[in-house]
């Protein structure tokens, strides 16, 4: 599933439905700030055309627009006195980007309770190596569970742990090797086995890196999150508001967020996946101590 399309599921399970806004300026032949209406922003991302006495404006040529600000910035020489300024768009509570950014927060709070496993072919080895990287191929790296070497594709995988010792060490993301001459050739077969956290996507074109069966409490814990962010929203609002014995508003919102922080810290601990065993190699005497 694509960010994109997880965005849009998201939008309508909290009611953060596309609203279609017009807003009218007219010049003075002075200004080049102009801000939009409360409740015309944010301004979701590719979806307005701003023009001047008709004319479309390119934007970052002509103008600047902080989509969740609101404000529009005129980049060269502000309109006339008297030109018609129009702004035609789709206004959302949260961007595409901040969508984005909460899906991918809470992916990073699964933290290493939910993983994928990998097999990794790609490396080789360099004659008289004592430490092989895996930041380049596996940068989520999180544990490796088998370690193996081979001279040809016709041969089969034997463990390093019989010719010598090694580790893997998550704080650099590196296998240490405990004996130079365990490797006397350079271009070596390896297969290495492991565990890694997801890849976090950049684009809502992006794939989402999280299994099917977890995107349940992926789910939970953006709308969770999204409820959070409109907290801002409303609190000027209840500043002005008042002293009521009902909730005000940010209380709902409060409450709301609570509820779904619950269900997702319910559900992450009912289907958190258990590792897979390995097997743990004896310190073999004479292998070295990577």
């Amino acid at each position: 599933m694509t960010y994109a399309t997880f965005i849009t599921q998201l939008r309508n399970q909290v009611g953060d439905t596309k609203r279609r806004i017009h807003v009218d300026f007219v010049g003075d032949g002075s200004t080049t700030v102009f801000q939009l209406p409360t409740d015309t922003f944010p301004v979701l991302e590719d979806s307005y055309l701003f023009k001047v006495a008709g004319t479309t404006q390119t934007e970052n040529t002509n103008y600047t627009l902080d989509k969740n600000a609101g404000t529009l910035v005129f980049v060269t020489t502000a309109p006339t006195n008297g030109q018609a300024l129009t702004f035609d768009g789709v206004a959302v509570y949260l961007t595409d980007a901040n969508w984005l950014q909460i899906i991918n927060d809470t992916i990073k709070s699964l933290g290493d309770d939910f993983w994928k496993e990998f097999i990794d072919t790609a490396h080789t080895a360099t004659a008289n190596m004592l430490s092989l990287s895996l930041v380049a191929l596996q940068v989520n790296c999180i544990a490796v569970y088998e370690f193996q070497r081979r001279t040809s594709t016709t041969a089969d995988w034997l463990g390093v742990e019989e010719e010598c010792n090694w580790r893997y060490d998550r704080d650099n993301n590196i296998i240490y090797i405990g004996i130079r001459d365990a490797f006397t050739l350079t271009g070596e077969l390896l297969r290495i086995r492991g565990l890694k956290t997801y890849t976090l996507g950049t684009a809502t074109s992006d794939t989402i890196d999280v299994q099917d069966k977890f995107l349940t409490i992926v789910e939970y814990g953006c709308i969770a999150r999204y409820w959070r962010w409109r907290y801002k929203s409303v609190v000027e609002l209840v500043s002005k508001m008042s002293l009521e014995s009902s909730r005000t508003p940010l209380q709902e919102l409060i409450m709301l967020s609570d509820r779904f922080d619950r269900l997702y810290e319910t559900e992450k601990a009912k289907l958190k996946p258990a590792k897979p065993a390995r097997i743990i190699p004896p310190y073999k005497s004479g292998g070295g101590r990577p």
